[in-house]
């Protein structure tokens, strides 16, 4: 094993542990956290054909509009190259939009940017493998 491969794996689990700290903002919408882990110039193809950046995300978190009521990620790779990471997985979680609730699974992939010492979120991409309607809230 060289020298690289150690702190390889250093990153590796800094960044699934980033990963899950970061589901779990969204979780309970702790606006601050996510702020804090995305970078500035984020990008997000998300599950409803939406393609936005950090602030409009915030703000729909913040305001409600994007509320889960269970999340749960699971990395399956997380491939190191440089001051850049890519992991892919895949999550279960529920959407909660209005009255009406989704069982979501899908795929993932991130890419994680390191700057100025920090890693911060940079890019996402989301794909439905299955979306189940729930019954409607009351």
């Amino acid at each position: 094993m060289s020298p690289t491969d150690g702190l390889i794996a250093d990153e590796r689990k800094e960044i699934e542990a980033l990963e899950h700290r970061e589901a779990q903002a969204m979780l309970v919408a702790d606006v601050s956290t996510l702020n804090a882990l995305w970078a500035d110039d984020l990008i997000v193809n998300s599950t409803s054909n939406l393609i936005a950046g950090k602030q409009i995300l915030l703000e729909m978190v913040g305001k409600g509009l994007i509320k889960l009521r269970a999340y749960e990620r699971r990395p399956v790779r997380v491939q190191v190259a440089g001051d850049l990471v890519v992991t892919t997985g895949n999550e279960a979680s529920e959407l909660i939009g209005g009255n009406t609730a989704f069982k979501l699974f899908v795929s993932y992939m991130n890419v994680w940017t390191k700057s100025a010492g920090k890693w911060q979120l940079l890019a996402r991409h989301v794909g439905i493998i299955e979306r189940t309607k729930l019954p409607d809230l009351h």
